[in-house]
């Protein structure tokens, strides 16, 4: 399972993590940005030209200093999931998982951090003056006259599949434990 769960944090590292779409009026087909572990994709120049009229930053491969680090962190993780599963100890087990809550925990402070961000330090000057509002991490909104739904993708459900795999292996060996110490202890009694 463990070696599973390294497989599978490998294999995030090429697929999408989240991704938007907007729909209006003008673009019923749709607007798309997917957010990749290593870069964004999509229709990137469209949506920034649209934002400079409200005043939103520009979105950018640059910007978000996290497209760096994501990649590093699953291999790291992923190579800690290996080593647990050859070295066998409980310790070792609990840090992959822990490094998957904290990795966890950040990602979606940051992610809210950055929508709030954009959407509410609108440039005051810019040419279309609307309210202050905050993307959607999840599911649909309206702002201004695009339809916007956002979504979780591959790149998040593996990694969190992955955790699964390695909390199953450290309940089991726990477990194995418990039962061992048990067993031991009434073999003593006799």
């Amino acid at each position: 399972m463990l070696v599973g769960a390294a497989a599978l944090l490998l294999a995030a590292i090429c697929l999408p993590l989240w991704g938007m779409t907007l729909v209006s009026v003008q673009y019923p087909e749709g607007l798309r940005m997917v957010v990749y572990p290593t870069h964004i994709r999509g229709d990137i120049t469209e949506i920034n030209l649209l934002n400079h009229y409200i005043g939103m930053a520009e979105i950018s491969n640059d910007f978000f200093v996290e497209l760096k680090v994501i990649p590093v962190l699953f291999g790291v993780i992923a190579g800690l999931c290996l080593i647990a599963a050859v070295v066998r100890r409980t310790w070792v087990t609990l840090l992959p998982i822990l490094l998957m809550s904290a990795t966890a925990v950040y990602g979606f402070w940051s992610m809210r951090t950055r929508l709030y961000s954009y959407g509410n330090d609108l440039d005051p000057t810019a040419a279309i003056d609307i309210e202050p509002f905050t993307p959607p991490m999840l599911g649909e909104n309206t702002i201004a006259q695009f339809g916007t739904y956002a979504y979780f993708s591959w790149g998040t459900f593996l990694p969190v599949l992955a955790g699964v795999l390695v909390t199953i292996v450290l309940w089991l060996d726990l477990r194995a434990r418990n039962g061992a110490g048990i067993t031991i202890k009434q073999e003593a009694i006799r």
